[in-house]
């Protein structure tokens, strides 16, 4: 067995109303002001009130930031860093999807990191040295974990491009999951980060950094998103459910981070950077196109992945067993209404955007561990079948 290093340090609270007593988890790491992040949209819901109510009543001294914004450009990080700065809070508590946090990530860290946070990007001049701020995560989403990751993607408008500081700074001290702050999802966005929490398992599984830890978090994340995104999407109120799918998006972002991912996540990155494509609905278009080039790869886990996702591989051979499992994953995106043509996207993904998008794929620097070695014509072929 080859040799590895597992990490997990993010403290995991979870459980229904958790989100309602912060005050002993600010106690706890000697934060005294709390600058408080999110979304408009995540601002105007109950779950968000309730937890603001929640703070009141304690008695917490914050401040509210709800600017943060879909795909957050260096700018906008850059201006919500000064923000808070400004404020004078010694931690942040970060409320909402994957960019709501994936903001916070990066205000933490350029509070004690002098710059732009365009220095600290992959291939930037630029390393994290210095501890962020403290930071607290509340997802209001199952799917891209990025309350317990060590990366914040942010959009380089400049150069059409998503990139991510990666450090393992940037992890969450704290990670507050509460089931009940996921009700007010929208049907799609359950589906599309559901998909996003498949998508880091089984890259994660099938990664040539893949070890028995990773595997046993990415199985069961991939088990648990079969069994319940369909219900957490059309019965949005079965806390059941809701709960077995943050969960899941822990699991998964757990094994990401350790195994990492591959070439869905740098196809979908190059894809967001120059037509917005939203992170889930990507990752879920182009999975199966992905893993049908990647069989031949890990054939034992495919076949794994298929009967985990509860396909029957009795009697077939490994191979057989193995392409069952892209079409297990193709069944659940149709079930689940996600679009499965580039033609059908709100910004259609065009074939004069595919060399823009095969070179940022090339430079992904995740792009080595997946299972097969990625050429440029496989992105091509894969972006035309797509294309459908």
């Amino acid at each position: 067995m080859k040799d590895f290093i597992f990490k997990l340090p993010t403290k995991i609270i979870f459980g229904e109303g958790t989100s309602l007593n912060i005050k002993p988890v600010l106690d706890q790491y000697g934060i005294r002001k709390v600058m408080v992040v999110t979304d408009g949209g995540i601002a105007s819901t109950q779950g968000f009130k309730d937890l603001i109510a929640g703070l009141d009543s304690q008695k917490v001294d914050y401040v509210l930031f709800t600017e943060a914004i879909a795909d957050p450009p260096i700018e906008a990080v850059d201006e919500a860093k000064d923000i808070l700065l400004e404020s004078g809070a010694d931690g942040v508590i970060a409320v909402g999807g994957g960019s709501s946090i994936d903001t916070s990530k990066a205000m933490c860290m350029l509070a004690t990191n002098e710059g732009s946070v365009r220095e600290y990007l992959f291939g930037g001049t630029k390393t994290v040295t210095n501890r962020p701020l403290p930071l607290i995560a509340i997802p209001t989403t199952a799917g891209s974990g990025s309350e317990v990751t060590a990366a914040s993607v942010i959009t380089d408008n400049q150069n059409n491009i998503k990139l991510s500081v990666t450090h393992e700074y940037l992890m969450p001290l704290v990670a507050i999951v509460d089931p009940l702050m996921h009700i007010g999802m929208p049907p799609m966005i359950t589906a599309s980060t559901g998909m996003d929490a498949l998508t880091h398992a089984i890259e994660a599984y099938v990664s040539l950094n893949a070890e028995p830890i990773s595997d046993m978090y990415a199985e069961k994340c991939i088990e648990m998103i079969g069994k319940n995104i369909r219900t957490a999407m059309f019965n949005p109120t079965n806390i059941e459910a809701r709960s077995q799918m943050a969960i899941a998006s822990i699991l998964g972002a757990a094994a990401m981070v350790n195994a990492g991912l591959g070439a869905v996540h740098g196809i979908s990155q190059a894809m967001g950077g120059i037509a917005h494509t939203p992170h889930g609905i990507g990752n879920s278009l182009l999975l199966p196109y992905v893993m049908e080039m990647n069989v031949p790869g890990n054939p034992a886990k495919f076949a794994k992945i298929a009967k985990l996702l509860g396909e029957n591989i009795e009697g077939l051979s490994e191979r057989d067993a193995a392409e069952l499992s892209v079409k297990a994953v193709r069944k659940m995106a149709f079930d689940l209404r996600i679009p499965d043509s580039l033609k059908d996207l709100d910004i259609p993904v065009t074939p004069d955007m595919f060399d823009t998008i095969v070179d940022g794929t090339m430079g992904y620097r995740l792009l080595a561990v997946n299972p097969v070695k990625v050429r440029r014509e496989d992105v091509y072929a894969i972006l035309e079948k797509a294309n459908h």
